[in-house]
C-alpha cells in the first residue's frame, strides 16, 4: 500500500572473512526494519532489536486474533508464545497482551536460544542431556559441556519465567519443554492444523495455515543440521499448500489470484514443475504465451544448472502446445488433465487480456528463434583478468531475471513485508580509460546473455554526434521495434484510439508510415515541451517493457561520455522506472572525457542515481603485469624479453598491449 509502513525482523550477514558469527551461520541480530513504499519506491529504515511500543501493541493484538482463529490452542491458558517461522521471537503473557522478551540473556545469549530451538525440534519436546550437549557443544569435553548445560538451563528457565509452572523441567536425565497448551509454538500449530484438516482443504483452512507460515523455520540457524531437517519438512508442507491454494483460486475463476500464488511459489522453489505447468496453462489461455514460454525456459535452466536434468516429458509436451498456440493448446486436453487436475471454470472460458499491448492470438516464436545480433569481433583473444567485473555483470542479469518474477509475487506474509524489498539496480556503468577493456567486457557479457536467451541490443555514440538529441537511443528504438514485429504481433491499439507509440514519431519518422490511419485520424494535440518530453520517455519505457514480456533485454550503450544531455536524462529515467522488468542497461564511459567544470550532465546524473541505488558503477582497473604477460603469451609465441618490454610500456592497458 502506498505510504504504509510495515515491519520485518531479519538476521543480517556481513560476510567478512574474520566474522565468527557469519562463519557459524548465526549472523547479526535479529534486527527490526521499517519498510515504506511511496510512488512505487520502497525504502528500508533500521529500527533496532525491538519494535516501537505502539507498533508492538498493534502487532500483538493482530497476531492474537489471527492465531486464536485457528482454534488449535487455548491461548487464554498459554503462558509463552514462540515464533519460529520467518523469525525467532519469544513472548510472555501479560494479562491479555503479549510482550516480547527483551532481556540480554535471551537477545544476546546464542546458546540459550539454541537450547530452546533444540527442544522445539525434538520429539515430544524431550531430549536427553547427552543429546543436547552433543548438539550444542560437539567439540567440548564432557565436563565442560555439562557445566555449560547447567548454566544455560538456568538462564532459559529465568527467561521463560513462571517457575511454579515448570515450563522447563527435568525428568531423570532428560530435559522436557512444556506442551502446546502452555508454550505455544507457531510451527507446531501449523503442523497440527494440516494434520487435522486433510486434503482437499477449504479456503478458510488454507488461509489460516498460510497465515501461520511467516517464513522459513528458525532462519538464524540456517546451517544447523537438526534445524535444517525440520525446516525442509515445513517448507514442503507450505509449498503443497500454495499449490492447493492456486487450484482453489482457479476453480473459483480467480485467475489473477492464482497467478500471484504460483509466482510466489516459484520465487521460492523455481524447480517446482507442477507449479510451472499450472502457470504455463493459465498464461497460454490468457494469450500471454511469451510469459508462459519464459516460465518454461527458466525451469529448464534451473534443472540443468542445479540437477543436471531436463523437464519431464509432460512439461515438454505442454511447452510445445503453448508455443504453437491456437488449436495446439486447445487439443492438448490429455496433457492438461494429466498434469494439472483443475476443477471448476474451464480454461477455455478464462477472460481474455485487456492490455493494449496484449499478444494477439497467433504464433509467437520461441526466444531462441529471434534473430541474434552479432557481438564484437569474430575472433577475439581470451578475456583475462576480469573475473570480478564479469561476475558482477552476471549477477545483475540473474538478479534482474529473478526479480522480474518476484515483482509479480506481491508481499510475502511476514508482518506484511516481502522477504527482499530492497531494490537492486538494473543499470551498470563500466568506467575506465581508453583501451582498458570496457567494451570487451560488455561484449563478453552480451554473448553470455544471448546464450541464456536474452536479446541484446547495442548502441554506440561518436564524438561527432554529441550534439544530436537522443542520438544514443534512436538506434536502440529502431532495433527494439524490429524485434517487436517478429515477437509481439500487436504493438498498437485499434485505429480509433490514441497510439501509445505516437510520441516516438519525433525520433522515428518512419512510424508515421507504419501507422498512417492512426496518426491522421487524430487531431494534433499541442503539449508543453516538458510534457512532450515526459510522453516520449513514457512511450520508450512502455515499448521496452512490452518487448521484455516476450524476451529479456540487455541494452548496451557504448561510449556514453559523448551522449547529449537528452540521452543522459532518458537513461536516468529508464534506470529508475524499469524495475521489475527483465531489462538490464549497461553503459561504457571514459571518465577522463567528462569535464568536471562545468560538470558534464552524465557526471551529475550518475551521482544522483548512485544515491538512489538506481545504478552500479564499476571502475575497470588496469591489468597486473602478470595478467598482461598472460594476455600477450596467449596471442603468439613471443620472447620473455618482449613480454617484459610490453609489460613495462602497456601500463596495464590490454588494448595497448595487444597493439
Amino acid at each position: 500500500m502506498n505510504g504504509k509502513i510495515t515491519y520485518h525482523q531479519q538476521v543480517s550477514y556481513c560476510g567478512k572473512p574474520r566474522c565468527r558469527k557469519c562463519r557459524e551461520g548465526v549472523g547479526h541480530g535479529p534486527y527490526w526494519y521499517a519498510y515504506q513504499t511511496i510512488n512505487g519506491q520502497t525504502t528500508r529504515t533500521y529500527v533496532g532489536k525491538s519494535l516501537p511500543p505502539e507498533v508492538q501493541a498493534e502487532l500483538d493484538a493482530g497476531t492474537v486474533s489471527a492465531i486464536e482463529a485457528t482454534g488449535l490452542a487455548d491461548l487464554s491458558a498459554a503462558l509463552i508464545r514462540v515464533s519460529t517461522l520467518g523469525q525467532f521471537r519469544l513472548e510472555r503473557r501479560n494479562g491479555q497482551m503479549w510482550q516480547s522478551v527483551t532481556e540480554a540473556s535471551w537477545q544476546q545469549q546464542r546458546q540459550v536460544r539454541a537450547l530452546l530451538a533444540f527442544l522445539i525440534c525434538s520429539p515430544e519436546r524431550k531430549a536427553s542431556r547427552a543429546q543436547v550437549m552433543a548438539a550444542l557443544w560437539p567439540k567440548r569435553d564432557q565436563e565442560t559441556a555439562t557445566e555449560n548445560l547447567s548454566k544455560i538451563v538456568y538462564r532459559l528457565r529465568k527467561v521463560l519465567g513462571h517457575p511454579q509452572e515448570m515450563l522447563l523441567r527435568s525428568e531423570g536425565d532428560c530435559l522436557v519443554l512444556a506442551g502446546q497448551h502452555k508454550v505455544w509454538v507457531d510451527a507446531d500449530a501449523f503442523e497440527a492444523l494440516l494434520a487435522r484438516e486433510q486434503s482437499p482443504r477449504n479456503e478458510s483452512v488454507l488461509s489460516e495455515a498460510l497465515a501461520l507460515y511467516g517464513g522459513d523455520f528458525l532462519p538464524e540457524g540456517r546451517q544447523i543440521e537438526w534445524v535444517f531437517a525440520r525446516r525442509q519438512i515445513l517448507r514442503r508442507l507450505w509449498i503443497g499448500l500454495l499449490l492447493e491454494s492456486a487450484d482453489l483460486h482457479l476453480a473459483q475463476g480467480a485467475i489473477s489470484s492464482a497467478i500471484d500464488v504460483l509466482d510466489r511459489l516459484l520465487a521460492n522453489d523455481p524447480s517446482n514443475e507442477p507449479a510451472v505447468r499450472r502457470l504455463m496453462i493459465v498464461l497460454g489461455r490468457l494469450k500471454r504465451r511469451g510469459e508462459a514460454l519464459r516460465a518454461y525456459h527458466r525451469l529448464a535452466e534451473v534443472l540443468q544448472r542445479e540437477y543436471g536434468s531436463v523437464p519431464s516429458e509432460e512439461t515438454r509436451t505442454l511447452y510445445e502446445a503453448v508455443r504453437q498456440g491456437g488449436e495446439a493448446l486447445s487439443t492438448s486436453e490429455s496433457v492438461i488433465i494429466a498434469t494439472v487436475p483443475l476443477v471448476g471454470v474451464p480454461l477455455a472460458d478464462m477472460p481474455a487480456p485487456t492490455d493494449s499491448f496484449a499478444l494477439e492470438d497467433g504464433a509467437i516464436p520461441a526466444v531462441s528463434a529471434i534473430q541474434k545480433e552479432p557481438i564484437g569481433r569474430t575472433h577475439q583473444n581470451p578475456l583475462i583478468g576480469r573475473t570480478h567485473e564479469l561476475e558482477l555483470l552476471r549477477t545483475m542479469l540473474l538478479q534482474t531475471e529473478h526479480g522480474a518474477q518476484l515483482h509479480l509475487v506481491g508481499q510475502r506474509r511476514s508482518l506484511g513485508i516481502p522477504l527482499d524489498t530492497q531494490r537492486r539496480p538494473q543499470c551498470m556503468v563500466l568506467i575506465g580509460e581508453s583501451g582498458i577493456g570496457k567494451t570487451r567486457l560488455a561484449e563478453e557479457i552480451s554473448r553470455e546473455a544471448q546464450a541464456q536467451r536474452w536479446t541484446v541490443i547495442w548502441s554506440r555514440t561518436y564524438v561527432q554526434e554529441r550534439g544530436i538529441p537522443y542520438r544514443l537511443w534512436t538506434e536502440v528504438l529502431r532495433k527494439v521495434l524490429n524485434i517487436g514485429v517478429g515477437v509481439v504481433p500487436a504493438l498498437r491499439t485499434s485505429s480509433q484510439e490514441t497510439l501509445p507509440l505516437q510520441p516516438l514519431t519525433a525520433l522515428l519518422p518512419e512510424l508515421n508510415d507504419m501507422f498512417p490511419r492512426v496518426v491522421s485520424a487524430n487531431a494534433p494535440i499541442h503539449f508543453m515541451p516538458e510534457q512532450e518530453q515526459l510522453r516520449l520517455w513514457e512511450a520508450t519505457r512502455d515499448l521496452l517493457t512490452t518487448i521484455s514480456e516476450s524476451t529479456p533485454l540487455l541494452i548496451v550503450l557504448d561510449d556514453i561520455q559523448w551522449a547529449d544531455a537528452s540521452s543522459c536524462e532518458l537513461l536516468g529515467y529508464l534506470a529508475r522506472h524499469l524495475y521489475g522488468h527483465p531489462i538490464v542497461l549497461v553503459g561504457t564511459c571514459r571518465e577522463t572525457e567528462l569535464p568536471a567544470r562545468p560538470p558534464h550532465p552524465l557526471r551529475t546524473l550518475i551521482a544522483h542515481m548512485q544515491r538512489e541505488r538506481a545504478v552500479m558503477t564499476v571502475n575497470v582497473e588496469p591489468l597486473t603485469s602478470e595478467q598482461i604477460g598472460q594476455l600477450v603469451s596467449s596471442m603468439s609465441n613471443v620472447s620473455e624479453t618482449m613480454v617484459q618490454h610490453i609489460q613495462t610500456h602497456a601500463a596495464g592497458n590490454p588494448f595497448f598491449a595487444e597493439e
